[in-house]
């Protein structure tokens, strides 16, 4: 139970950091999808080449997935500054800020259309839903997490997630792992 509890705080604490994560943070995150993808490998019974062929899949889109997920946090965090109370936003600055938290938002579920594809290549329908819901599960212990992490600080909110996009959206859902051993 610890060690799960671990490894989901590994993950929830990636929309917490700031743009450039700490190295242990990232090694949390590299061990905790290392995990991830074993339990798949195991639970689906994937072939060598199949397991193969995921493990580059999957280790491709850790460092796409994580460069678009720092560029939308750092645009969350610069409307956030926009639109703080009693401060006049720039109107030009805000349009600039949400057009690219949409681009990037549409670039992530692209992302995720692209390796759904290239799961259909190699993976079974079963393989694939095997995954999907093997990801959800992990995305809702991290979300129960999260949703219980701010009591555990006094009732506060950490400063780079209020306010900020909802921590899970059908767009960040899209597609299995969005990271890599």
């Amino acid at each position: 139970m610890r060690t799960r509890f671990v490894v989901a705080m590994a993950l929830a604490a990636a929309p917490m950091a700031a743009q450039d994560q700490p190295p242990m943070v990232e090694n949390l995150q590299r061990q905790v999808m290392a995990r991830f993808v074993e339990s798949f490998r195991n639970q689906a019974g994937l072939s060598p080449e199949q397991d193969q062929r995921f493990r580059v899949v999957v280790a491709r889109s850790f460092e796409q997935r994580r460069r678009l997920e720092q560029e939308e946090r750092a645009l969350w965090r610069g409307l956030s500054g926009q639109m703080r109370p009693g401060l006049a936003a720039n109107a030009d600055s805000v349009a600039r800020l949400l057009d690219g938290i949409f681009t990037v938002q549409q670039a992530k579920l692209d992302q995720a259309t692209a390796e759904q594809r290239e799961y259909a290549a190699f993976l079974t329908p079963i393989q694939r839903a095997q995954l999907t819901l093997m990801w959800q599960q992990l995305q809702r212990q991290v979300e129960q997490i999260m949703q219980r992490r701010p009591m555990r600080q006094g009732g506060r909110m950490p400063p780079d997630l209020s306010p900020g996009p909802p921590e899970s959206s059908p767009r960040t859902s899209a597609g299995p792992p969005p990271s890599a051993p």
